[in-house]
């Protein structure tokens, strides 16, 4: 960190800012929204096999089949991009640390419950557990073991794990997480309860890393009134993303999920749009130097990645993608066709991933233009 005469800017040290941590605050909001959009995914489908009053209002017609695998296969979908994403996510923050191993020490050392960092490193901890045993009983137990789909990957590998190994396959590791998954299960009620809390702890994580950077006040661009919500619905949008783009790939693109899935993602990102245009209106007309500078910033230096990674590749061309393509599947024969189906299951897929590319900028954008942003040092 270093002063300038004359011109008294304050620099904040780019080498504490790398790229990891970008990759850190995109893998935290996408692990929550994975997570939210697995249990979402997880009522529609108990609701289509309860034949529930609520799943009738909700359109989860216990008659649709291709529904029901693709809730099942967004439900698993979502809890294991969860855990990988939280665990990749957490190898990047720890890379940051001097001394990686001393986080561990975090129960004895984090006492200042008033820090949004002591809050974050508690609410990574329960999320972890929570997404772990989700991922658990989706992926595992007797119900389980005559089920198909993409998203049964982990077993997949597993039991081909047990083929290769000395011991049977009655005894191996997939047997062992079947006996510990149907032990484990918690009645319906009590699991829904438990997804409840795994959707808070996600919101929560989603939203605490923004809260953490807003603690440094003299910077603009981490502005407490719109960062939190900016990375909330970022977090909630690149989560259904991923979690859907597995989905398509496991043959659920033209699914009412979805469908369903793909139209929410589009009003959250278009929400998104207006709570970045309000950040980026607040730093042109405010007083403050460094906030017209970080403005400036925004569309000069880090143009391409803001205004061409973000808000057109990242936000704006996958709405307007999915607009068309959900046109073109319910108002046309395109689905009908093997061509057709290639085209629209091409199209869900190309939004989903560009959304997760502008869910990564976005957050690049807004800790490098702001690393790099001279801040008013007053009575220097």
């Amino acid at each position: 960190m270093s002063v300038t005469g004359g011109s008294e800017w304050l620099w904040l040290p780019h080498v504490h800012w790398a790229e990891f941590i970008a990759l850190y605050l995109f893998l935290g909001g996408t692990a929550g929204g994975a997570y939210v959009t697995s249990s979402w995914a997880s009522l529609m489908k108990s609701l289509m096999d309860t034949d529930s009053w609520l799943g009738k209002i909700l359109l989860a017609r216990t008659d649709d089949e291709e529904h029901r695998y693709s809730c099942a296969e967004t439900a698993r979908w979502g809890s294991v991009l969860s855990v990988l994403s939280i665990a990749v996510g957490g190898v990047a923050l720890l890379s940051h640390l001097g001394a990686p191993l001393r986080a561990l020490t975090f129960p004895v050392l984090f006492t200042n419950f008033g820090s949004w960092l002591t809050i974050g490193t508690w609410v990574i901890v329960l999320f972890t557990i929570v997404a772990a045993l989700e991922t658990l009983w989706l992926h595992f137990g007797s119900a389980v073991a005559t089920e198909s789909g993409l998203s049964l990957f982990p077993r997949k590998i597993l039991g081909r794990i047990d083929s290769l190994g000395p011991w049977s396959t009655d005894s191996g590791i997939v047997w062992l997480l079947d006996t510990v998954a149907d032990k484990t299960r918690p009645p319906s009620r009590a699991h829904g309860a438990i997804r409840l809390v795994g959707g808070a702890l996600s919101l929560l994580l989603i939203a605490y890393t923004a809260m953490l950077l807003s603690d440094i006040s003299v910077v603009p661009l981490w502005n407490r009134t719109y960062l939190p919500f900016i990375f909330l619905l970022s977090g909630v949008s690149t989560g259904i993303s991923a979690a859907l783009l597995g989905t398509v790939a496991s043959g659920g693109a033209l699914t009412r999920t979805n469908h369903r899935f793909c139209l929410t993602d589009d009003a959250i990102i278009v929400v998104e749009l207006v709570a970045i245009g309000l950040l980026v209106s607040f730093l042109g007309s405010s007083s403050d130097v460094a906030a017209n500078v970080t403005e400036t910033a925004l569309f000069d230096t880090y143009g391409l990645e803001f205004v061409g990674g973000v808000l057109i590749l990242g936000t704006g061309l996958p709405v307007a993608l999915s607009i068309t393509v959900t046109m073109l599947h319910q108002f046309t024969d395109v689905g009908e066709t093997p061509w057709g189906r290639r085209l629209l299951t091409g199209g869900y897929a190309l939004k989903y991933t560009l959304v997760l590319l502008g869910g990564f900028l976005l957050r690049y954008v807004i800790l490098m233009a702001a690393v790099k942003t001279p801040l008013g040092v007053p009575g220097l």
